[in-house]
């Protein structure tokens, strides 16, 4: 295998004349990984929210915010330097504090969302069928997990032939679905005006405070931006430089998502259903909505497909020497096992999706706030990519047993803030919540601390190489 192909699937640094993405392939990437059906289900949860005029506020805002924040977190360096996400992740948490991160936000969430789309998968062909044979659809018939697996197997297929496969199908499928976003709102527009749409009130209110209920469904777009914390690092590493790791994410993921979400919102209160596979059933008529379900299902491959390459190239990096002898494809395939037996595991994670997308916040929110504060306030910008790559103690990343505690601490600091500030399972929030979200403060709360915290313990013994770049800067000034 020659070394483009072992940096793209593995954890060597891609330089850039090896990278695939420009501007605008970097865009239609991350539009196809946004634009799935997962932004119709969180416009979903946003209607039993929020109306429709407060609604797309909050997406907008939401997504902004949190997209805005993930990409200065882990696109900027990955831009600059090439190398894989969970590589990288050493010069904050350590070589083993990496490992543990990469266990969390990929073997447990990354799964997560593969069950999720799967189902989505699974359903949208279930709702295609009874339009078309007149009969109700059945959202947790039996056959639908064996058509989830025929989509993990369909996604394991085409990540195995690597990025280059990937771009191919995002080229595709984005500005496709993009097309279908516009026709789903002109289908809204025959029989209601733009008015009567923004009129539209909610299925539900669970607060009585509006201003409640809007900063809910602020926190629930955060969340949803601060969720592709886990792959968009890794994305961004294929792109040609710092600016094409950045700015597309915005147009990508933060337009993308928010149109998504916005046809998601506005479909679910007009036909009083927050389930999109059930909704789409009553769209344009019988052929049509069968049509745009069939259609809607495989565009959650494209999502599929982003997020497991950037899983299978993560657990190469962490546990490579336990998968040394594995090819890539057999590592993609045996990935792919995991979502299938927590699909039967856990058989309600689907209908737990705005639980499982708020808890994902908690844990993000606190990451991202580290790594900010870790990479442009204590590196400058400026990683030693060699000692990255150096095993063991030698490395000046290893801080102490391959554990950075400031990193780990401050962790630990932001997902309780978030939980004490907003319970994600039953949505009881504190008085200030409707000023600072949960999101906003757990990763303010964790950015300060793991800063003292680095002050006080890490930097003083010499730990982490920080006391170098400090002086230099210094020198500078």
């Amino acid at each position: 295998m020659d070394y483009t192909v072992e940096a793209e699937r593995g954890r060597a640094p891609l330089p850039p004349a090896k990278r695939l993405w420009g501007f605008w392939e970097y865009t239609w990437a991350n539009a196809a990984l946004a634009i799935a059906t997962w932004g119709f289900l969180i416009g979903g949860s946003l209607a039993l929210v929020v109306d429709v005029k407060h609604g797309l506020l909050a997406i907008v805002l939401g997504n902004v915010l949190g997209v805005l924040l993930v990409g200065l977190a882990v696109s900027i360096s990955a831009g600059k330097y090439g190398t894989e996400q969970y590589t990288f992740l050493r010069s904050v948490f350590g070589h083993n504090g990496s490992r543990m991160i990469y266990t969390i936000a990929m073997i447990l969430l990354t799964v997560g969302w593969l069950v999720v789309l799967g189902t989505m998968f699974g359903r949208s062909i279930d709702s295609a069928i009874s339009v078309v044979t007149d009969s109700e659809p059945d959202p947790n018939a039996p056959y639908i997990y064996v058509v989830t697996i025929l989509a993990i197997a369909l996604t394991a297929f085409i990540v195995a032939k690597g990025p280059t496969s990937i771009k191919v199908f995002n080229t595709i499928v984005a500005p496709a679905l993009i097309l279908v976003m516009g026709f789903m709102i002109w289908l809204f527009l025959t029989d209601s005006s733009l008015s009567d749409l923004l009129a539209l009130e909610p299925l539900s209110r669970p607060f009585d405070s509006n201003a409640v209920n809007f900063m809910i469904a602020v926190e629930i777009n955060i969340a949803a931006g601060f969720s592709w914390w886990p792959y968009i690092g890794n994305l961004s590493r294929i792109t040609k430089n710092e600016r094409t790791a950045f700015w597309p994410n915005m147009i990508g993921l933060g337009f993308a998502a928010s149109l998504g979400e916005a046809v998601g919102l506005v479909g679910a209160i007009k036909y009083g259903n927050a389930d999109p596979t059930q909704w789409m059933a009553e769209i344009g008529g019988v052929w049509l909505g069968a049509i745009v379900l069939v259609f809607i299902a495989f565009a959650n491959i494209t999502s599929m497909a982003n997020i497991l390459y950037t899983a299978v190239v993560g657990l190469r990096q962490m546990f490579g020497a336990w998968f040394a002898k594995v090819s890539w494809e057999w590592l993609v395939i045996g990935f792919c096992v995991v979502p299938v037996i927590v699909m039967f595991a856990i058989p309600g994670l689907y209908d737990g999706f705005m639980t499982f997308l708020v808890w994902t916040a908690a844990i993000y929110g606190a990451l991202t706030g580290i790594m900010i504060v870790d990479y442009f306030f204590l590196r400058r910008q400026h990683v030693d990519l060699k000692n990255l790559f150096i095993e063991g103690k030698s490395s000046i990343y290893y801080f102490t047993g391959g554990y950075n505690i400031a990193a780990l601490a401050a962790t630990l600091i932001g997902i309780a803030i978030f939980t004490l500030t907003f319970n994600p399972l039953t949505f009881e929030h504190t008085g200030y919540f409707r000023y600072t979200t949960a999101s906003l403060l757990a990763a303010l709360v964790a950015g300060l601390c793991y800063w003292v915290l680095s002050l006080l313990i890490i930097i003083p013994r010499g730990l982490g190489g920080y006391r170098a770049i400090l002086e230099k800067h210094t020198t500078r000034s």
